[in-house]
């Protein structure tokens, strides 16, 4: 007696529905389409993306997250392979073979993806099976859970990148303060040199000159330290209403002697009104140290460095533009990593220093670069604090830029 092959689950479904009558079966139909509606409602207001791919690999049904994610326009479904719409999941799936037996299984993974924007994906795919056939190399349909991870993705390295920096700026904060103990020590010896040498009759004025040169540049340098620790330090801001120019003209001073030595205008070129911005003094007289400083190294002899200041709707910004050698293009993404640098005797430190100052001041800092043209560097800060308010320019008059000169 032969025996009747078992029916499949969608057999006895159909075989029910032969036994509906006309109304019946349009009252089933009815019932059918409001929960598929409900259902595909339910899947659009999720946060994870969902596909579901059949036998061949086409897309018959994406969620409004999931094309989103992969850049699939919602005529393409049931039309389009996931294959050609995200290349980059299909081939981690391993659906780009000619046989998919390979994700007969429950696949979980994190990649990262480019199309149609760069995000971090979290992938988890579960094999649609037919267990009515009993082929080993049947073909199986697929559904996709994409979760967009990008942001806890970012966050992490950014803390990871934060804890790295400070773990820098310790180190560097505990050399600036070994460098300023035999400092002192150099600038009372030559204190008492110089007392000792005003009491003596016979002294060139050479002599006296160069003692003088010397205390000079040891409390030029002592200086710099007390700037470079205040900044590196993760202290929070003391601020307080600042006058940007002000603030740059000072720093400028401190740069004089390389200036000077390279024969270097600098050409201050400020707005009608006043850049007063709510920061601390000191922190952003380091930010105008490193980037003037960079400026300097770049420019050949008998050069010109502009700083532009001035408002704009949002914004109060500077500008430090030099004719110098530039930034490579591939090098502009790593000016702000600890100790990338493009010199031969630099640290990697100062940018990433200018970096985190302007950003707890609640700013910005962009670069513009291009090899052997120049470089410009704009530092903006917001015009309306959130410890004082809105910021008002003590003159109010348009602005028109008046031009400086300070010679070195």
């Amino acid at each position: 007696m032969a025996m009747k092959a078992a029916k499949s689950p969608l057999d006895k479904v159909l075989g029910r529905l032969d036994d509906l009558d006309q109304v019946n079966l349009g009252i089933l139909v009815q019932r059918l389409a409001r929960e598929r509606k409900l259902l595909e409602t339910v899947f659009d207001v999720i946060r994870d993306g969902i596909l579901v791919l059949d036998e061949e690999g086409i897309i018959s049904y994406s969620n409004r997250q999931g094309r989103r994610i992969i850049g699939l326009k919602e005529e393409q479904a049931g039309k389009v392979s996931l294959l050609r719409a995200a290349p980059e999941i299909a081939r981690a799936l391993g659906l780009d073979r000619k046989s998919n037996s390979s994700v007969a299984e429950v696949v979980v993974r994190e990649m990262k993806i480019s199309y149609p924007d760069q995000r971090y994906v979290r992938i988890y795919a579960v094999p649609i099976d037919d267990n009515s056939s009993k082929q080993d190399d049947r073909k199986v349909g697929l559904t996709i859970v994409l979760t967009d991870v990008t942001e806890e993705k970012v966050n992490l390295e950014e803390q990871l990148e934060s804890e790295r920096v400070s773990s820098i700026m310790d180190l560097a904060a505990g050399v600036a303060h070994e460098l300023g103990n035999p400092l002192n020590s150099i600038h009372i010896h030559l204190q008492v040199l110089q007392r000792t040498l005003e009491k003596k009759e016979k002294v060139t004025p050479k002599s006296k000159a160069s003692l003088s040169t010397c205390l000079k540049e040891v409390e030029r340098l002592d200086g710099i330290i007390s700037h470079f620790l205040k900044a590196i330090r993760p202290t929070t801001p003391d601020f307080k209403k600042i006058n940007l120019l002000s603030v740059i003209e000072e720093t400028v001073r401190l740069r004089e002697k390389e200036l000077s030595a390279k024969k270097i205008k600098i050409r201050m070129e400020a707005g009608a009104r006043e850049p007063v911005v709510n920061g601390d003094v000191e922190q952003l007289k380091q930010v105008f140290f490193n980037i003037i400083g960079n400026a300097i190294d770049a420019v050949p002899e008998n050069s010109d460095i502009r700083i532009v200041t001035g408002i704009d709707t949002d914004h109060i910004f500077a500008q430090v533009v030099d004719n110098g050698v530039g930034i490579r293009k591939e090098d502009l993404p790593h000016v702000f990593e600890p100790y990338f640098t493009t010199k031969k005797d630099g640290h990697g430190i100062g940018m990433m220093i200018v970096h985190r100052i302007v950003r707890d001041h609640g700013g910005d800092v962009g670069i513009d670069s291009k090899q052997d043209a120049g470089t410009v560097v704009t530092v903006r800060f917001p015009r309306k604090s959130p410890q004082h308010g809105l910021l008002e320019s003590t003159n109010p008059e348009p602005s028109s830029n008046e031009t400086k000169f300070i010679d070195s």
